[in-house]
């Protein structure tokens, strides 16, 4: 459960004209949509630079179609200006493939080096079989060109190269050709690698002349080569998957639609141009329905046109929906105040039950309230209420006004009328505290958490100190504290000049608010008052009927005074309840600025569009 309401956010989309009704239909069944028309121009699509970012992302699209990931079959929702997602798409675009054409590269060029790596030890390991000294042959020399070359198994060596032959070494799938000449005999090797398909192998300056170091070493490198191979393999395929481009180069082809279509078919009016609120978690689901619909739109989250007042969301569930109407009385709160709607589903069947505790009225009240509801729905909140009635009726030993048909699981009222007095009057001040501190929420949510701790944090901590004090005497002090407070904060907010003259305005108004912090406690008095008066009109009811001798007569005094109690006890409890949430509970933090959300009606079988 949020303390807070939701806020709607401004959507609107194009669909064709004659699909309207099905596409309003189609949003409808959601839910989460109310419609408004605009009552302004929304937010205009710069064409000329949105054409200009499509182009570009359309062009760098092309030059990467073997890597670019699959948009996928999923219409996306436009949320925001048209131009900033179109510019943040090229922009993701960019940065991602020059990741890709930096891997491809980087893996091309660990490729070569994995494949000269491999031909060298090839190389190595037929030298190593014929018995020819690796160190000997690749000794430094000043004045010779040493080079070993691979190639092609059975290469036949034309006559005139084959005095710059030195050595050939049989691999098991090359022939290592090993030339050692003066430097200007380098067409020789340029003869070799064009004519005849040989690749010269480089020898690493990491190579050692120990044959088994050599080996190991070898090894190493190609382990490391193929490893980082394996690691850039991963990471290209993964960006060839990536869901952020993949969502970029579907909102780009949705913008583009836009532009082909939209700009240009709302002004013939072949599209309809459709706007309104809607409170839905994921901006996808408008969207998606209406692509489930076979309707071919787009949807867009723009900002709402300007002076244009977002409506809220309240709790909306089964249990809390029936005392919304109880809320409505004072107004719909703003998106920066508190949603009381889930607390009322506690509270006002907690004091309607304890003003009216009989297990008989409880029970008859929520079977005709669950009758009635089917006409009127708004009579919901009295099932609640009734059963809690019934729960104190059990809690004090009332049927139907009798005592003792029932035991009593805590007391008679008229036992102990001052226990009854003081239970609600705890309760109510629980209920002043929570009052209080949903202010202080509501403070933090609109920027102004300073002042709050300043000034009304202090008449918090006044009034649950001066209560506490009443039997922790020690406590008091704390209450002297909230006073220096208040009146210190009071003069840190006071403009430069006027602080000294706003301790007398500070003062007064402490005083008033303490005594309307005392005056709505002591309201909560009526509660435990009530719950006596029901007990005394009870047992005057029964007096009367015991004062007829005849049994039928006695019956009709039982029945019609029950009735009686049940319509007037019920009409003072309902307003009595009303009273102590309206001005004694939402008045601490209750400004009730907002508007309240409300979703279009979905059509039903019979009714008119």
């Amino acid at each position: 459960m949020h303390l807070r309401p939701t806020q709607a956010q401004w959507f609107e989309t194009y669909v064709p004209s004659e699909q309207t009704v099905g596409a309003t239909e189609a949003l409808a069944k959601t839910g989460v949509v109310q419609l408004e028309l605009d009552p302004g121009q929304a937010e205009p699509a710069d064409g000329d630079r949105l054409h200009y970012f499509v182009s570009r992302f359309r062009d760098l699209a092309a030059a990467h179609a073997d890597d670019l990931p699959s948009p996928g079959r999923h219409a996306t929702s436009i949320t925001g200006s048209p131009v900033r997602i179109a510019n943040q798409a090229l922009y993701q675009l960019t940065v991602w493939g020059a990741r890709i054409d930096f891997l491809k590269e980087h893996i091309a060029q660990l490729r070569a080096e994995r494949d000269e790596l491999l031909l060298l030890a090839e190389c190595l390991e037929g030298m190593q079989r014929a018995g020819i000294d690796y160190a000997g042959l690749f000794k430094q020399s000043r004045h010779l060109c040493k080079c070993l070359f691979t190639c092609p198994k059975d290469l036949e060596v034309p006559a005139d190269l084959e005095d710059a032959v030195e050595q050939r070494i049989q691999g098991t799938k090359h022939d290592c050709l090993y030339i050692a000449g003066v430097p200007e005999r380098h067409l020789i090797i340029e003869r070799l690698i064009v004519n005849y398909g040989c690749e010269q192998v480089a020898m690493p300056a990491w190579l050692s002349d120990d044959h088994v170091e050599r080996e190991q070493r070898l090894q190493e490198h190609l382990s490391q080569t193929t490893q980082e191979i394996a690691r850039l393999d991963a990471e290209l395929a993964s960006l060839r998957l990536d869901p952020k481009v993949a969502e970029a180069r579907a909102n780009v082809e949705t913008l583009g639609w836009y532009l082909e279509h939209a700009t240009a078919n709302i002004t013939e009016r072949r599209l309809s141009h459709i706007t309104g609120w809607t409170t839905a978690e994921d901006t996808q689901r408008l969207q998606q329905v209406l692509h489930d619909a076979k309707i071919k739109a787009i949807v867009r989250f723009p900002n709402p046109p300007q002076r244009s007042v977002a409506p809220v969301a309240l709790l909306d569930t089964w249990w809390s929906r029936p005392f919304q109407p109880l809320l409505a009385m004072w107004g719909t709160p703003g998106r920066e105040e508190v949603d009381p709607t889930g607390l009322l589903a506690v509270v006002v069947p907690l004091l309607f039950g304890y003003m009216f505790p009989d297990v008989g009225h409880g029970l008859v009240l929520a079977g005709f309230a669950a009758l009635y509801s089917r006409r009127q729905p708004r009579a919901r909140f009295l099932i609640p209420c009734g059963l809690a009635a019934a729960g104190f009726g059990l809690l004090f030993g009332e049927v139907f006004g009798f005592h003792g048909l029932l035991p009593a699981l805590w007391m008679h009222p008229m036992d102990d009328p001052v226990q009854v007095l003081v239970v609600p009057l705890l309760f109510g001040v629980g209920l002043m505290l929570v009052g209080l501190v949903f202010a202080g929420f509501e403070a933090g949510w609109h920027g102004g958490l300073r002042h709050w701790l300043l000034v009304d944090g202090a008449v918090l901590l006044l009034y649950a100190s001066a209560l506490a004090g009443i039997f922790l005497p020690e406590a008091f002090w704390l209450s002297g504290l909230a006073i220096v407070q208040y009146l210190g904060g009071s003069m840190l907010l006071a403009r430069r000049g006027e602080k000294l003259d706003s301790l007398s305005t500070a003062l007064g108004e402490l005083l008033l608010s303490a005594f309307e912090l005392t005056m709505n406690t002591l309201s909560f008095l009526r509660v435990g008052a009530f719950a006596l008066g029901h007990a005394a009109l009870s047992y005057a009811v029964l007096t009367l009927a015991g004062a007829v001798e005849n049994p039928i007569a006695w019956g009709v005094v039982v029945v019609l005074g029950n009735i009686f109690a049940m319509a007037l006890e019920g009409l003072l409890v309902f307003v009595q309840t009303t009273r102590l949430v309206l001005f004694e509970f939402f008045v601490r933090f209750l400004q009730a600025e907002g508007r309240l959300f409300r979703p279009v009606a979905q059509q039903t079988p019979g009714s008119d569009i």
